[in-house]
């Protein structure tokens, strides 16, 4: 796609370009401001409909079907070749590379307010009236209102500068939050007046090659990793339960296990998660099938890392590909399990 100097300019200093949201639109995302959107996940429709419960359920006791994941902005620093998500190359436009201090922010309570107001509209389609195969005691259950704000679907949240203030909208409304950051942002995680329930750390890489061959950093590469560097050795200072997440791609960065050891032992988190990347959405055009590495090879990798950090292995989803690393210490559950016959 060519486009002018001028052309290039405009797209690269605009957040969400009319094509970019349009694609995202056709995608059945469902915008709750100019740069914020909400879109449910997999297993909000599986909890309702089969009581099969995401991962985030077994681990943390998070209520699937009453968890909005949703992002106050659908852009990022970061061209992750295992997310399945849109970027602005993959329709062939520019990178965003926009000054943050210039960006019209959506406010936090107008954008709040309608994604729960999306929530509702969307659980309404699931009626059981109307929809057989819909659970009536979980729909119900759900129709009792949110009780989670994973602020994870697209994007990298702490670009957008009121993040703290949606925090604090989740804890007013008795929701439990939830943040994934690439860990670029150290000043706003720093900054925060109010932390989510727990922090995710996306660490891909276990060394600066490896990262960058991972994410693509849009802006420079040597500052991005530098900043998660940053937010690493800031992790121990936050009051708040954090997770360091590794999205394992077969045959990038499933490697060296002694790297990531090193990491976790500077960030001190909670939960060390090791979910296996999915051939999914976009990114089967920048990896290929064999990328995806089995249950057991995400196990083995898991008993390295728990035998270099000393983080017993405590527990795993097979339908996610995922395992669990504790540090013996932090409470399980946020919420109980209390979902009869739900399913792993």
């Amino acid at each position: 796609m060519g486009f002018t100097p001028e052309e290039r300019k405009f797209l690269m200093e605009t957040p969400l370009p009319k094509s970019f949201l349009r694609t995202f639109q056709k995608q059945g995302y469902h915008f709750v401001g100019r740069l914020a959107a909400y879109k449910p996940c997999h297993y909000f429709k599986t909890a309702l409909t089969e009581r099969i419960m995401c991962y985030k359920y077994w681990f943390y006791g998070i209520p699937t079907h009453r968890c909005i994941q949703w992002t106050p902005i659908l852009e990022c620093n970061l061209n992750c070749l295992f997310c399945w998500r849109l970027h602005r190359t993959d329709i062939g436009l520019p990178p965003f590379k926009g000054e943050l201090e210039k960006v019209p922010w959506d406010e936090p309570e107008d954008i709040f307010n309608r994604v729960i107001k999306a929530y509702y509209t969307v659980l309404k389609g699931y009626n059981p009236q109307y929809r057989s195969k819909t659970d009536r005691e979980m729909w119900e259950d759900a129709m009792k209102g949110p009780k989670h704000l994973a602020t994870s679907l697209d994007g990298e949240p702490t670009m957008y500068p009121y993040i703290d203030d949606l925090m604090l909208l989740g804890k007013k409304n008795n929701m439990s939050t939830f943040i994934v950051t690439n860990g670029t942002f150290p000043k706003t995680l720093a900054n925060m007046h109010t932390l989510p329930t727990q922090l995710y750390v996306s660490v891909v890489g276990p060394d600066y090659k490896t990262w960058v061959r991972a994410t693509a950093p849009v802006w420079n590469p040597k500052a991005q990793w530098k900043a998660l560097m940053e937010t690493l050795e800031l992790l121990p200072s936050l009051n708040t339960r954090k997770v360091f997440r590794i999205t394992a791609v077969k045959g990038l960065n499933l490697i060296n296990p002694e790297g990531y050891a090193k990491l976790i032992e500077l960030g001190e988190p909670d939960f060390v998660e090791i979910k296996g990347y999915s051939w999914l959405g976009r990114s089967r055009n920048r990896l290929p099938r064999t990328a995806v590495p089995t249950m057991e090879e995400i196990e083995a990798f898991a008993k390295k890392l728990s035998d270099l950090t000393g983080y017993p292995y405590i527990d795993k989803v097979e339908r996610a590909r995922i395992a669990l690393l504790w540090n013996e210490k932090t409470k399980l559950l946020i919420h109980p399990h209390i979902y009869h016959n739900a399913k792993k």
